[in-house]
This record gives C-alpha cells, sequence and structure tokens, in this order.
C-alpha cells in the first residue's frame, strides 16, 4: 500500500483545516499508519498516530507562495526516501499536480473555494487544464459539482464536509461567560465566525448594524482574525459602534458563543461548504446568510430552513433583523430552524469519513 502524504502547506485556521482533522483521525486507523501530514504550518488537534513532515526549513513569512515552495522541495525529499506515493493535495493544487507527475505518482486534489471566484480567463484556463491531469478531484457540495463542471468542464466527486455531532455537543456544555452577551435579555444578539477577510465579508454585517442600532437594542459579536481586523475596528471606531459590535480572536470552542446568540449570520462572497452554517444549524440558532456560490443554499435548504439574501444586499439583513425583533410569535422563525436541522444527517463524520477512506484505498494500491 502506498504512502498517503495529505498536502496543505499553509496553515489558516479555517475550515478545510478542521475537515483535515475530523476526516482523518476516523480514516487513520483503517490505513494501517500509512497517512502522512505535511505541511509548512503546525495544525493542532490532529490525530497523534499521523505522522508529521517537516519542512525542509521553517520562515516567518505569512506568504503562501514561500510556504507552498518549501513544502514541495519537502515532499520532493521525502519521495527521493519512500517513491511509493499518492499525494491527497487540499491546498498548492496546482503545483501538487504539476509535481505528481513529475514524481509519477497518483494525486487526488480537493478543491475548496467556490469556483466562482476564478473571473479570469487565463486562470481559467491553468486550472482547467491541471485539475485535468489529477486522477481524482473532489469537492464538498453538489452545487460546487455543477459550477465546477459549468465553468471548467471537469467532472468531481461530491464528499460532504463532515459533522462531528458528539464533538459539538460534548464542547456546547462547556459553561462560558461572555460578557458581551451575558446579563442582557433586551438586546438582540447575533453573531458571525469566519477569517477577517474580504471573503468573509463582515463590512456588511457592520453596515446593517449601524443602520439598526438605533431602532433596536442590538449587539454582534464577530469572532475570528485576519487581515480586515483594522479596517473593521477603524468603521466600528468612527460610526461609534463599540457598544454595539465585538470583535475576538479566533476561538477553539465557538459553540457556547453561537449558543448564546439569537441569530447567526453568514456574510460571505463565496464559499465552499461553510462549516460554521452546519455548526449553527446543529445548535439550532436562526441562520441567514448571503445566498453565495456555494453551499448555504443547500444547507438552508433553498430558504426553507433558514434566510437566504441576495448577495451584497446588506438592506435584507436589516428587513430580516429588525422584522424578528418585532415579532409577536416566533414560529415562523423556530419551523424554519427545525426544517434546516431535521436534514442535517447527510453530513455525519463516520458516513463522509467512510467516503474518504474508500477512494484512498483505491487510489493507494
Amino acid at each position: 500500500m502506498k504512502k498517503v502524504i495529505i498536502f496543505n502547506p499553509s496553515i489558516e485556521g479555517g475550515g478545510v483545516e478542521n475537515n483535515i482533522r475530523l476526516i482523518f483521525q476516523k480514516v487513520n486507523y483503517r490505513l494501517k499508519k500509512n497517512l502522512y501530514f505535511l505541511s509548512h504550518d503546525k495544525i493542532n488537534g490532529l490525530d497523534s498516530s499521523i505522522k508529521i513532515i517537516s519542512p525542509i526549513f521553517y520562515t516567518n513569512s505569512k506568504n503562501r507562495i514561500i510556504k507552498y515552495l518549501i513544502c514541495i522541495l519537502t515532499l520532493i525529499k521525502f519521495y527521493i526516501k519512500e517513491k511509493n506515493l499518492l499525494i491527497f493535495s487540499f491546498q498548492a493544487n496546482v503545483y501538487s499536480i504539476i509535481l505528481s507527475k513529475i514524481l509519477r505518482t497518483k494525486i487526488i486534489v480537493r478543491a475548496n473555494s467556490a469556483p466562482v471566484i476564478w473571473t479570469n480567463k487565463f486562470k481559467i484556463i491553468i486550472i482547467k487544464y491541471f485539475y485535468n491531469l489529477a486522477d481524482l478531484i473532489v469537492v464538498n457540495s453538489i452545487d460546487f459539482k455543477k459550477e465546477f463542471k459549468k465553468i471548467f468542464n471537469l467532472d468531481s466527486l461530491v464528499i460532504l464536509n463532515p459533522l462531528d455531532i458528539k464533538k459539538i455537543e460534548r464542547l456546547t456544555k462547556v459553561n462560558k461567560k461572555i460578557s458581551f452577551f451575558d446579563y442582557d435579555d433586551k438586546s438582540l444578539k447575533i453573531i458571525n465566525i469566519g477569517r477577517l477577510t474580504k471573503q468573509k465579508n463582515q463590512i456588511d454585517l457592520l453596515k446593517t448594524i449601524k443602520l439598526l442600532k438605533n431602532i433596536i437594542p442590538i449587539k454582534l459579536l464577530i469572532i475570528g482574525n485576519g487581515s480586515e481586523k483594522k479596517n473593521l475596528t477603524n468603521y466600528i471606531k468612527t460610526n461609534k459602534l463599540k457598544s454595539n459590535i465585538k470583535i475576538i480572536p479566533f476561538q477553539k470552542n465557538p459553540y457556547p458563543y453561537i449558543k448564546k446568540s439569537n441569530i447567526f449570520i453568514l456574510s460571505s462572497l463565496y464559499e465552499g461548504l461553510p462549516n460554521v452554517l452546519l455548526e449553527a444549524v446543529f445548535l439550532k440558532v436562526l441562520c441567514v446568510s448571503y445566498n453565495c456560490k456555494t453551499g448555504p443554499r443547500e444547507i438552508l435548504k433553498n430558504g426553507r430552513g433558514g434566510f437566504l439574501c441576495p448577495l451584497s444586499n446588506y438592506q435584507k439583513f436589516y428587513n430580516i433583523l429588525r422584522d424578528y425583533y418585532f415579532s409577536k410569535t416566533k414560529k415562523k422563525y423556530s419551523d424554519m430552524i427545525n426544517y434546516s436541522f431535521k436534514n442535517l444527517n447527510k453530513y455525519n463524520l463516520k458516513n463522509q469519513a467512510f467516503k474518504y477512506h474508500k477512494l484512498i484505498i483505491k487510489y493507494s494500491r
């Protein structure tokens, strides 16, 4: 059996890394410990039986390309010693595909962000050419598969993001004091979790709160780190929103925060299949999301299990939050929550991990 290399050069605290942890802790024991993880950065919570391939050297640079090149060189060094490999790439897929052809190894690539981001015709040609050389392309939602076929004319296999229900239930029970939310029964409590980047587009949430702050008592908690933090904090300060909005760093256990909120809002411009939206649905918090490609429409069942808003139309956020606050009965909202909750079975961790196990066995022979 081939040694399986999970290739993910840059760890950035997103859903991809969480999926790697969940999937391969279930898969590894079936692979007779032939599973290896290669990254420039440390990943926390990875199954201890998965072997770590240390990069040939470290750098303090946050530049992805530098990390990619270091990990490519590391993989070449590992190949010279071991030879019989299967590469499973979760990042830097074009780089890893090129290397796999040079080394004549099989490669599975997992595409993570919606294909809609590839608007440059030259990049589309590059992606189409090199992805076509992969032995298998894995995507994480049905809409993703359709978009991938439409834009690149390439077939792919859908394996949904796994939902670790037992872990969420256990961590939700942790007694966590949240001063921003606690002791405030009057305010509508909104939460957003994600990297502070242009993709996640939290600025639209700030604009929504600015419109609402003099109409209803409202609080927005944003959890995450990222390059847009300075812009967001400047907007909060300039518009005197400090009492309404709080930004805190990434949390290993975000579930008590979600549980104490009334509404979870996803403001992303594009996604793959947003884990945090699945988690909010499981915790039975009303979900509001931009109808971005791809994922939210599947999770929220075309709007029956939560609100889907036209992209970048934060006025819709405003309307939904205002109406929710002033509604005399919440039955309409609880029906939506229950509808999306009943459709979570297909994201079962055991089932999704088994699909990964089957394809790894198939391609590692």
